[in-house]
């Protein structure tokens, strides 16, 4: 077979996806089954050469036999796997017109005839620079019949007194027992609202939050209503790559692609915050179920099996505090695993009676119990074969492997992204994905052996998020990536190399280069970059006029972004005044929507297109119905400071700025 024909079949499914991907419309169902027929074809016509040339042949009476074909079993979860994600995606719902409609029927009826809401905030140990912009903001809701309670279980003092100062309820209980849902079983027993909306105690919902989400409740059968979590903050994924200004936070991808499809497929799980649940349902099923830390996923299984549904609107309707260190994320996530597994053990679980079966497969924790140790299987396999010559396919030649296996790969890949847009490349997705891997993978062990032996653990939030890098999960890294690539140079040696089957030395290094790169990145993500503010700018566009001490007259200004410590203004200032506006002057603020404010301004430039730019730092910090101001105006009024995804090219140019350390790009 000659070069051209060998690679044919891989040629041809990269220029499919080139030329035909972009113009397939992703909002059209009849797009989506086609690119799932497509990646069918591509797996129908792999299967066969794979087992009958490369599975059948394995001798098992050795070691090396046994090793592909427990390969080739891994293989066939991760294909199946594939098909499953893909299935999910040919059916996507957008709920918004019905919100819309919801609403209008809504605001046609008296006011008194609208359901009663409590607003729980469940708190444990926040601090007060956390739970200040979530109850704040849960009081400045619109909606005539609410009450916010925060619940809280750390027994603070001082938050009763913030409470009653801003005009919140506030519980607390005997003991902690059930963590989380404990808590808001027992916030639920001293309410009597007809739907409860629950936020996280670093959640701050917009002021339309709950018309938005009410409406839906006119139907008898909806038990929940889900809306995504938007966080305004950067990730440590973000930040500890150099990315945050061309990669969206790590939880987009299921909130903005995969959970849409979850919801058309009436499969989508309660998420724990941000959403709103019905009294009624809830009382039904005994209150929030206390079996597992992942409490959310059990209450929508529950509802599920009582006929009611979940309803997921995707609307942007509040943003919320991202973990902030590694710490912090791996700690959530190691709750989430946990629990996720746990749900396996218990008749109210996935595998539970009252279920369909498409739900089962679509709520069952195949992330953790399969993808966690399969991806640390696959990242070893080129160790394995480069030091102790264990081949992962019988006979297999290098040229096979590019004329039936890699264009399954590749189709695989061009699926994921076409489906999640700018969402899914593959190594950006999967060096961060091998972090959390490594880091879980105990985790995953001890809950398929103990699921419930291991405590529940608080994600560290706001000055107590903790900080410091993964140093241990840096070394085992770096370990790794010195085998893979030093053993795949080893091997092009002929006098000294390990393996036997020099014809597959080719697709080993490549296999090897593309585990390297992403052991790169995951290596880097282990150490913390700084954060750079304290608090989070938010842009804005805001006339306003400012006075500088003993110059009274005001001088027009833009505001361009604003934080709870400062705001950035741009004007063209004429130079007569550029005196009375300089470094360390004492600055008066007055913008429309906003109270009065003081600052010093910290820096005074003019730009080349001779626009005066002032950093003004509020001095002194504002408190009190000041603060509450700041508070509404940045994070209840919808103002979006998000990142949006970049080009390949410009996401790309920004992780070799990180691997070669010449620092992030500012935009």
């Amino acid at each position: 077979m000659n070069l051209w024909v060998q690679f044919a079949p891989l040629a041809l499914v990269i220029g499919v996806m080139m030329l035909v991907s972009p113009i397939l419309p992703r909002d059209r169902l009849w797009a989506r089954w086609l690119v799932v027929i497509f990646l069918i074809a591509l797996i129908a016509r792999y299967l066969p050469w794979r087992i009958t040339e490369t599975v059948l042949p394995a001798d098992l009476s050795t070691a090396q036999g046994w090793w592909i074909v427990f390969l080739f079993a891994i293989e066939i979860v991760f294909l199946c796997d594939m098909l499953r994600q893909s299935l999910i995606h040919c059916k996507i719902v957008n709920r918004s017109a019905e919100a819309d409609a919801a609403l209008q029927r809504l605001q046609a009826r008296p006011v008194e005839a609208w359901p009663t809401v409590d607003v729980f905030i469940p708190s444990y140990n926040e601090p007060l620079d956390v739970l200040e912009r979530s109850i704040v903001g849960a009081l400045a809701l619109d909606y005539p019949k609410l009450k916010v309670w925060v619940l809280d279980d750390g027994k603070r003092d001082w938050l009763r007194e913030f409470c009653e100062k801003k005009g919140a309820n506030y519980i607390i209980r005997k003991d902690g027992t059930h963590a989380k849902a404990g808590n808001v079983n027992n916030g639920l027993s001293q309410s009597n609202g007809d739907l409860v909306c629950i936020f996280d105690a670093d959640f701050v919902p917009y002021r339309n939050f709950l018309k938005r989400v009410v409406g839906f409740f006119e139907e008898s059968d909806i038990g929940i209503v889900q809306t995504p979590q938007h966080f305004f903050n950067k990730d440590p994924m973000q930040r500890n790559l150099w990315i945050a200004d061309r990669w969206p936070d790590e939880q987009r991808l299921f909130f903005d692609h995969i959970a849409p499809s979850l919801d058309a497929w009436d499969s989508m799980f309660c998420c724990g915050s941000c959403m709103v649940m019905r009294r009624k349902a809830l009382d039904e099923i005994g209150g929030v179920p206390t079996a597992s830390i992942t409490e959310d996923i059990l209450t929508s299984l529950e509802m599920l099996r009582k006929g009611y549904r979940t309803r997921y609107l995707n609307e942007k309707l509040s943003i919320g505090l991202a973990a902030e260190s590694l710490l912090a994320f791996h700690t959530q996530r190691e709750r989430w695993c946990q629990g996720g597994i746990q749900t396996l053990f218990l008749k109210a679980g996935p595998l539970g009676p009252g279920l369909s079966v498409w739900q089962r497969i679509l709520l069952f924790p195949i992330y953790w119990v399969f993808h966690i140790p399969a991806r640390l299987l696959v990242i070893m396999i080129p160790i394995f074969y480069f030091w102790f010559g264990l081949q992962p396919l019988e006979n297999a030649r290098s040229w096979e492997i590019f004329y039936w296996q890699l264009p399954v790969l590749i189709g695989g890949w061009g699926t994921a992204m076409w489906h999640n847009g700018r969402q899914a490349y593959p190594i950006v997705n999967e060096g961060p994905a091998v972090l959390v891997s490594l880091r879980l993978f105990p985790i995953v062990v001890s809950s398929l052996i103990r699921p419930f032996g291991r405590p529940f653990k608080v994600t560290p939030k706001g000055s107590q998020s903790g900080a410091g890098s993964s140093f241990t999960e840096a070394i085992i890294l770096g370990v790794l990536f010195l085998l893979t690539v030093g053993g795949f140079f080893y091997n092009i040696d002929t006098d000294i190399r390990i393996i036997d089957n020099a014809n597959f030395l080719l697709v080993g290094g490549l296999w090897a280069s593309i585990n390297a790169l992403t052991l790169l990145v995951a290596l880097l993500i282990c150490f913390e970059s700084p954060v750079q503010r304290q608090q989070e700018r938010f842009p804005v566009s805001l006339t306003a006029k400012i006075k500088a001490e003993e110059h009274p007259e005001p001088l027009d200004v833009m505001i361009t972004d604003m934080s709870l410590g400062g705001v950035r203004l741009e004007t063209r200032l004429p130079d007569a005044k550029a005196a009375a506006f300089g470094k360390n002057r004492k600055i008066e603020l007055h913008a429309e929507d906003l109270p009065p404010l003081t600052g010093i301004l910290a820096r005074s430039f003019e730009r080349d297109d001779g626009v005066h730019v002032f950093t003004l730092d509020f001095e002194p910090e504002p408190q009190d119905a000041e603060r509450d101001a700041l508070i509404r105006a940045l994070y209840t009024s919808g103002i979006d400071n998000a990142t949006k995804p970049a080009h390949s090219l410009e996401l790309w140019g920004a992780i070799f700025r990180r691997i070669f350390g010449r620092g992030p790009v500012r935009g």
